[in-house]
């Protein structure tokens, strides 16, 4: 009887143990996992509180809180360091334009190109057809996992003190540029390029260190430094337009399960793309009537010559781009269009 109580005890023992080992697994296997996302934008910035918030919101409701979403702090990497932190596991996750490291992404250069970017909501469903069918085959961006890839609406040229209607008034003009293809154009008509970040530009227009800067209207109101700007020339289609992409670490990536991951992309891709693109659209739309109302005359539409001069000028950079293509292995023709036929296709230009 004693050794039959004791081989009990011990099954009892060797019972509760085993449902602590079942329990302890469950437990980890429960824990979710946790993208760090790399908070280098303003937090209130509607890209983030209309845009990706949500978007991390509905990541963690589609896999039941299994994967989450947490915003940085304090930024982890700057701008220009943005992807790197990605590929380097610094940052799970990020957002931002490729524009801040010139050169490391030729090809996004396309759409950069002045003109064509009339409805950044419509273009960036392009754009993300474009990645799919063209760029994604190079491996271009390929150390990474691609959530989305959109554009931001066309940009304008800002002034402090004088306004601009020719290429002749930019010359000797320091103005900050978003993006390669602007700065060389600039540089050759004449003009200072400048490079700077969105976080930067209050002080260089404060502090006169520029004279102005190419830049969608939504941005001069949502980063607050409309009291700086005194004339604008629209240009249709934009002067210019940036790429951006939303991507994760793929060790990260390969943490979550197969389902989530296949949730996660269902809530990505074009929907995640065309959803950025068209909340630029939206509030550079509400941008534009703002500083229209603010400036009066003063906010101007480029003339037909000035926009003849300016697509003249650009050319070269369209030639350079299609060059750059065919050394990477792209249809550069057929890219373009292919991107245009999507445009009009929706309507987008």
């Amino acid at each position: 009887m004693k050794m039959q109580g004791l081989k009990r005890a011990g099954l009892r023992l060797g019972l509760a143990t085993a449902g602590a080992v079942i329990a302890m697994t469950a437990a980890a296997m429960a824990e979710p996992v946790v993208l760090r996302y790399n908070q280098w934008f303003p937090t209130g910035h509607w890209s983030q509180t209309e845009g990706l918030y949500p978007w991390f919101a509905e990541i963690e409701a589609a896999t039941e809180g299994r994967v989450k979403v947490e915003p940085s702090a304090k930024p982890i990497a700057p701008p220009n360091r943005n992807y790197q932190a990605v590929v380097d596991g610094v940052a799970d996750l990020a957002w931002g334009p490729h524009g801040y490291t010139p050169g490391v992404f030729p090809l996004t250069e396309m759409v950069e190109l002045p003109f064509i970017t009339e409805d950044a909501g419509k273009s960036s469903v392009a754009f993300w057809r474009l990645w799919e069918n063209f760029f994604a085959p190079t491996g271009m961006q390929g150390d990474v996992v691609t959530l989305a890839m959109h554009v931001t609406s066309g940009g304008n040229i800002h002034m402090r003190e004088t306004g601009v209607e020719s290429l002749a008034d930019l010359k000797a003009q320091k103005i900050r540029v978003p993006t390669p293809t602007v700065g060389r154009v600039l540089k050759d008509v004449g003009a200072v390029p400048v490079s700077g970040s969105l976080g930067e530009l209050r002080e260089m227009l404060s502090r006169g260190i520029i004279d102005g800067t190419a830049i969608s209207d939504e941005l001069v109101t949502g980063f607050k430094v409309e009291q700086y700007v005194k004339h604008v020339t629209r240009i249709p289609g934009g002067l210019y337009s940036n790429a951006a992409f939303v991507i994760v670490n793929k060790a990260k990536w390969e943490k979550i399960s197969e389902a989530d991951r296949a949730a996660i992309l269902k809530l990505s891709g074009e929907t995640l793309s065309e959803k950025m693109g068209a909340l630029w659209h939206k509030h550079d739309l509400i941008a534009r009537e703002a500083i229209k109302a603010e400036l009066g005359d003063a906010y101007r539409d480029a003339s037909p010559a000035f926009l003849a001069e300016l697509k003249a000028a650009f050319q070269p950079a369209e030639v350079a781009w299609l060059e750059q293509a065919a050394k990477l292995g792209i249809d550069g023709g057929g890219a373009l269009n292919f991107y245009r036929a999507e445009l009009a296709r929706s309507g987008g230009n």
